[in-house]
């Protein structure tokens, strides 16, 4: 995900050419009902820092991500400006208002209003999938055969949100199984994809948690006093928000949606689902977690952060590279080191550094993720220019 035109696997033929259109006003106003849900999800981890209210955070945030990711597809695919689709998409919109809504209390006596939201949002997708498609016969096919797997997910979490916990948590952990089995046995099934309409909105969901992380150090920040150790704690979590989104958009981003193009379309499918669908995930769980790291940080600053906070940070920095590693050797079959390393150092920062004030482990956290960052860059521009003058 990371790599240059050199990483592009030399089997590829030249790129497929698809028509291209960008992301649809109706598409962005669809995206604030999930800057709501990110910051009810950061609520939510925020209000137990245990291994189980992480655990559960992670869940109830895979949930909401592949019923975006769902409808990142369909509008891939399916013209929203039809009035049918589009009055469906505002429904859809509302549905997902309701979910959100739901998210602090979806493990308490009140699952269910979370559940039943679900089930709806997700049935309303095949839905509009299978009718937006209905002119395009063999990728409607597509999308029928991924349907089962898709309505009997939403159905589990239903049943889920009746029962109590532990009961609860299982039923969805299965529910997540059985959405993950059904993706990957359809294999290319024909489904198609517009690589740079289908990178742009999963950038643009990167985004949304990006604010998510700059809305925590604000909401830190309100109430300090204003002094050199609030400037200090506000500068440095701002610059860990900006090299998050410098590690996303300088080259990786780019080159994701270079090999999208790349991919034979035939192949496409497949590679848009374990890139963007899948490895997408601890992205942005990984911005969100280090989000709650720095906003308990700027809180209190020269106090040491309570163990979830610590970890908060330091997962939350190893997720977010991780996923990178994980999407360049499947795009090109090579490793990103740099970024290996750096969620290496994040988590050993965190075990090592413990009982450190919370501002000495942020700066930490942050010089890491900097590091790592102009390493891989430094790197990757050297190739470029040796390959140039090759």
């Amino acid at each position: 995900m990371t790599g240059t035109g050199h990483d592009v696997a030399p089997e590829h033929p030249e790129p497929t050419v698809t028509p291209e259109r960008r992301t649809s006003f109706l598409e962005l106003f669809f995206d604030l009902v999930f800057v709501f849900a990110i910051t009810e999800v950061t609520g939510l981890f925020g209000g137990d820092l245990t291994r189980g209210g992480f655990a559960r955070g992670a869940l109830i945030l895979f949930l909401i991500w592949w019923a975006w990711a769902g409808y990142a597809w369909l509008t891939n695919a399916v013209d929203v400006e039809s009035p049918g689709v589009r009055i469906g998409y505002l429904v859809a919109m509302f549905g997902s208002f309701f979910m959100a809504l739901a998210v602090p209390h979806a493990f308490d006596d009140q699952g269910a209003w979370f559940a039943i939201p679900f089930l709806f949002v997700r049935v309303l997708h095949v839905v509009l999938y299978a009718f937006g498609l209905r002119g395009d016969r063999s990728h409607q096919a597509a999308v029928l055969q991924l349907a089962p797997w898709f309505l009997a997910a939403p159905v589990v979490v239903v049943v889920g949100g009746f029962v109590d916990d532990p009961a609860r948590t299982w039923l969805w952990v299965a529910a997540v199984v059985i959405d993950l089995v059904g993706v990957m046995s359809v294999g290319r099934a024909g489904f198609r994809v517009t690589p740079s309409h289908f990178a742009e909105r999963y950038g643009l969901f990167v985004i949304i948690a990006l604010g998510e992380a700059i809305i925590g150090v604000g909401l830190g920040a309100a109430e300090l006093e204003r002094d050199a150790t609030f400037a200090i704690a506000v500068g440095i979590a701002f610059a860990g928000a900006a090299a998050l989104w410098w590690a996303y958009f300088d080259i990786p981003a780019r080159a994701m949606e270079r090999n999208l193009h790349a991919t034979p379309e035939d192949r496409r499918g497949p590679f848009a689902r374990d890139v963007f669908s899948i490895f997408h995930y601890p992205i942005i769980l990984g911005i969100i977690l280090g989000a709650l790291g720095a906003e308990l940080t700027v809180e209190h600053p020269l106090e040491p952060l309570p163990e979830g906070g610590r970890w908060a940070l330091g997962l939350g920095l190893a997720f977010y590279l991780l996923a990178f590693v994980l999407g360049r050797y499947r795009a090109v079959r090579a490793i990103a080191w740099e970024r290996a390393a750096g969620a290496v150092a994040a988590v050993l920062a965190v075990w090592v550094l413990d009982g450190v004030d919370a501002l000495v482990l942020l700066a930490v956290i942050v010089g890491i993720l900097v590091v790592t960052v102009a390493f891989e860059s430094t790197r990757l521009r050297a190739v470029r220019a040796g390959l140039r003058q090759a």
